[in-house]
């Protein structure tokens, strides 16, 4: 390692849109320090180009990556082991199926920090998986943990606590909030009348296309809240492999709409005329966006939500039962309660003003530096 490198690097296998601003919020108060930031990072493949949410930014730097299934786990390698040793440090994703991490952890020429949820929410974790996340971690110099969730999960693993950072994973609260109370009349109206809004109670799925967000499942119960409830209208924001069911679910049904992927700004936008927000599946990082816009989330007691569903509760989100008819019939519920809707939003919108990119970023920076976090 260079001692006197100003180059922090991340290590990405790509960069979807809602990472911008937390890399452009890193790169600014890096540049404070006199650092600079670089993102390595490849193209998406599979499920994750199908989301169809890549970007680059100033600081991208490509990188070659390779893909393979070994007794049908995928695990992926990155050739930067020299790369690494140059910028003073590099931050990878801590997962146990990226091959070039245990390089830079056994490589003492490479000061390597570590990102992630902490523990395996989204999936059984073998205790192979585990044994090997407990040997880059004890390598790492820092680790920077979601949520607070994945930072006790370490501790309690016996990392020591002054290890772990906690980010607290978040989109652009503030993009979306500025879109949100910025948008005109006409812009609403236009929404309104283009996907036939006006006097209906709307609901809004904003995510990949794919088997975790458990689509089938979504259409059944809302399939049931349409029965009851002529003013139900569903929207469907999002692109992924699941593309084909989605169009060809919404064709067959008169309450529902697709309506592609959308940027900060639309979302922000068409939030003015959505009441609920419909995630049976798993529940990740559009839990900060629901707090941000003040939009009730209603989701259901899935074992595999990802960690920032723990932001969510009783107060600010609808929880149900996991199946579809009780899903259903607390979502009609809670569209027939304006008064119920409003104590949800007003509880959201109160914690979604905590999250920020510039906080997290500055916890990331703190760390990388050697600062009190």
């Amino acid at each position: 390692m260079s001692e006197d490198s100003k180059l922090i690097a991340f290590v990405q296998p790509y960069v979807p849109a809602y990472r911008r601003g937390l890399f452009d919020a890193i790169a600014a108060r890096l540049s404070l320090e006199g650092f600079r930031l670089e993102v390595w990072h490849a193209e998406p493949e599979g499920r994750a180009a199908a989301r169809r949410n890549a970007i680059d930014g100033p600081w991208s730097r490509r990188i070659k990556q390779r893909r393979v299934s070994i007794k049908g786990h995928n695990v992926t390698f990155r050739s930067i082991l020299r790369r690494a040793r140059e910028p003073r440090v590099v931050v990878a994703g801590l997962a146990s199926t990226n091959i070039e991490t245990y390089l830079l952890a056994a490589d003492p020429r490479v000061n390597l920090m570590l990102w992630g949820q902490g523990r395996n929410f989204t999936a059984s974790t073998g205790s192979l998986d585990a044994k090997l996340e407990a040997w880059l971690c004890k390598k790492a110099q820092h680790i920077f943990a979601y949520t607070s969730e994945g930072r006790d999960h370490l501790v309690a693993s016996g990392v020591p606590p002054t290890k772990v950072s906690t980010v607290r994973n978040t989109t652009d609260t503030a993009d979306l909030r500025r879109a949100q109370v910025s948008a005109t009349e006409s812009d609403i109206a236009e929404y309104r009348s283009n996907l036939n809004l006006d006097g209906k109670d709307v609901a809004l799925f904003v995510g990949a296309f794919d088997a975790p967000k458990r689509l089938p499942f979504l259409f059944e119960a809302a399939d049931l809240v349409a029965a009851k409830n002529p003013n139900f209208r569903l929207l469907l924001a999002g692109a992924g492999p699941l593309d084909s069911f989605v169009e060809e679910m919404c064709s067959s049904r008169t309450y529902a709409a697709m309506i592609g992927r959308l940027d900060s700004v639309e979302l922000g936008t068409l939030s003015n005329l959505v009441d609920i927000i419909l995630m049976p599946g798993r529940v990740g990082l559009v839990a900060v966006d629901s707090l941000a816009l003040g939009i009730p989330l209603a989701t259901t007691k899935y074992p595999f939500h990802a960690p920032e569903s723990a932001y969510l509760n009783d107060s600010n989100s609808l929880w149900t039962d996991d199946d579809p008819i009780s899903y259903a019939s607390e979502v009609d519920a809670l569209l027939a309660s304006p008064s119920r809707r409003s104590a949800l939003s007003a509880a959201a919108r109160l914690e979604g003003e905590e999250f920020s990119m510039e906080k997290s970023a500055e916890v990331f920076v703190s760390g990388i530096l050697g600062m009190k976090s």
